[in-house]
């Protein structure tokens, strides 16, 4: 029994679920951009409320955070780097609890303000950069809080021993927090990557399906002019497919499609689509071709076809032929016309008595 083809096909790598992880970013933009709003409103009450009674160092440094995350914003609307943008408030603010600790704040209580920073920074940044952020922090405040005396607030015992323990917890809860939830979020997603991946498979062969081509490629195509277009469409067909299917049963007919697509495979590049478009009809995309050279792949691949032999029952053997009718699509829109195009070439091949490739209407 001949299996379908296994191999993981180019056209796969396709496939994308850029609906998933756009969700994920706005979900992450919504947060950044809502917290950043509070603490904008925040800093600047304290510092209003308090900028006589915090030292220079802690106002500046207030007011330094403050532009930057304003800064940033606008620089977000201009770019939509979010990453960048999370990065550098997180840097910024970072900094911030490092004066804190430092200056004391308002009667010693600044270190009642770093318990969020875990919890903003694994939101906005993820598991990986939130982990090395907190920690880090957690580290220089230990040094500042035990370590020699340069200046800094002196903080009582038991306050320094409460808060080291508050803030690994929250740590420690904010870390399990967006660790399972990005770990949920890429279960998500590698499923609906499957979902789509088989959705688009024809499942006798393993080669793309008809809704992949109208669905997804053609999209893609729109989305990235500049690396298909323009593209070449070959519309083959297995020539007398039905009456070997009637004299050899379906069995072998299904045998010859796979065969058949293994050809495709083999012969023509990785960079083109090739997609089974019901029964014995398949189409070849070829990306940045022109149907000059298109007609001369497709006439190699039609003489290749041709040099085929199969064996049917008792060894008997039977060769395969296939007609082709090539179009050269300029834009997205023409796709619908061009396949109908395709399709007469198809059919003026058949007519000149098969085993053809057609490209005008003579």
């Amino acid at each position: 029994m001949v299996n379908k083809i296994s191999n993981k096909q180019s056209w796969l790598n396709l496939i994308n679920i850029d609906s998933v992880y756009s969700s994920d970013k706005q979900r992450q933009a919504f947060s950044l951009f809502t917290m950043i709003a509070i603490s904008i409103v925040v800093i600047s009450i304290l510092i209003f409320l308090n900028y006589d009674v915090y030292s220079p160092i802690l106002t500046s440094a207030l007011i330094a955070v403050n532009v930057t995350i304003i800064c940033s914003m606008f620089y977000f609307i201009k770019t939509g780097e979010l990453e960048t943008v999370a990065l550098i408030c997180m840097s910024i603010v970072f900094i911030l609890c490092i004066v804190l600790t430092y200056t004391g704040g308002k009667e010693n209580t600044a270190l009642y303000w770093l318990m969020f920073y875990p919890v903003v920074t694994f939101s906005s940044l993820g598991v990986r950069l939130g982990t090395w952020l907190g920690l880090t922090l957690l580290l220089c405040c230990i040094a500042i809080l035990y370590g020699p005396n340069f200046g800094q607030v002196v903080y009582g015992d038991i306050e320094k021993t409460r808060f080291i323990a508050s803030f690994t917890l929250v740590y420690i809860f904010s870390f399990i927090g967006e660790f399972f939830r990005y770990r949920s979020h890429m279960a998500i997603a590698d499923i609906t990557l499957e979902q789509k991946q088989d959705a688009y498979t024809d499942q006798l062969t393993g080669i793309a399906n008809r809704r992949f081509i109208t669905s997804h490629f053609l999209k893609l195509v729109d989305s990235r002019p500049n690396e298909y277009l323009p593209f070449s469409l070959l519309l083959l067909d297995l020539d007398h497919f039905k009456r070997l299917n009637d004299t050899y049963g379906h069995d072998f007919g299904d045998i010859v499609l796979i065969e058949f697509t293994k050809i495709l495979e083999s012969q023509f590049p990785t960079s083109a689509v090739k997609a089974r478009y019901g029964g014995e009809e398949f189409v070849v995309i070829l990306p940045k071709e022109t149907s000059a050279n298109a007609v001369d792949i497709a006439n190699r691949f039609r003489e290749h076809v041709a040099a085929q032999v199969l064996l049917a029952e008792d060894n008997l053997q039977i060769s395969l032929t296939c007609s082709i009718g090539v179009v050269q699509v300029d834009k997205v829109g023409d796709y619908n016309s061009a396949l109908k195009q395709a399709d007469e070439y198809l059919y003026n091949a058949k007519a000149l008595g098969r085993n053809k490739v057609v490209s005008t209407k003579d």
